[in-house]
């Protein structure tokens, strides 16, 4: 394990110290909001039994509703707060930390140099052998292999969007062939028989 100057370690046990008594307000501020936050729910469950003893119960339980929920709102916000600032300040000690470590590993005399690791062939593989430049036919050859496959990519694209379009064809002569059977034959309605006049 790395061992931190005394300087860092000090930095360290600093911010370690002031976290401790910041961890101190934030949880007694926390008690003291869970505290209130008790207080205002027994204050509307007693508001609540008392407005079931009136006439007019919808109106009173309302107003008691609109007091719990505007106390608990005040609650919420200074509960953000909280957590904002703690938020803040756990960033601040993470950062703090980081930074030590950096001071440290820069403090810290560099490592000597490794030479680069020997790597052996194995008896049985062929040497290699460092590949010469391609030619200009080389080059040629290549570049007229590639645009034959690139042609050939292109006509099977264009085959397969034949035989889509084939294939859609076929499918709604298909549709329209099962629409015209399953149509009834219509028949006429009977004429209605002439009537004589005199």
């Amino acid at each position: 394990m790395d061992r931190l100057s005394p300087v860092a370690l000090a930095s360290l046990l600093l911010a370690a110290g002031a976290a401790a008594a910041a961890d101190l307000d934030v949880r007694a501020e926390r008690e003291r909001i869970s505290r209130e936050r008790a207080a205002a729910e027994s204050r509307y469950a007693a508001d609540e039994a008392a407005c079931r003893t009136r006439f007019v119960v919808t109106a009173c339980v309302d107003e008691a509703k609109a007091r719990r929920r505007e106390a608990l709102g005040v609650l919420k916000s200074q509960e953000l707060v909280l957590d904002e600032q703690e938020r803040r300040r756990r960033a601040a000690a993470r950062l703090e930390a980081i930074e030590a470590k950096q001071r440290e590993a820069a403090a810290r005399p560099p490592l000597p140099a490794q030479p680069a690791p020997v790597i052996r062939e194995a008896a049985s593989a062929p040497a290699a052998r460092p590949q010469p430049a391609p030619s200009e036919a080389e080059r040629a050859a290549r570049a007229h292999d590639e645009a034959l496959r690139a042609q050939r990519r292109t006509e099977a694209a264009e085959q397969r969007r034949q035989q889509a379009a084939d294939d859609r064809a076929r499918i709604a002569e298909r549709e329209a062939q099962r629409r015209a059977k399953a149509k009834k034959p219509v028949t006429p309605l009977p004429s209605r028989p002439e009537i004589p006049r005199d």
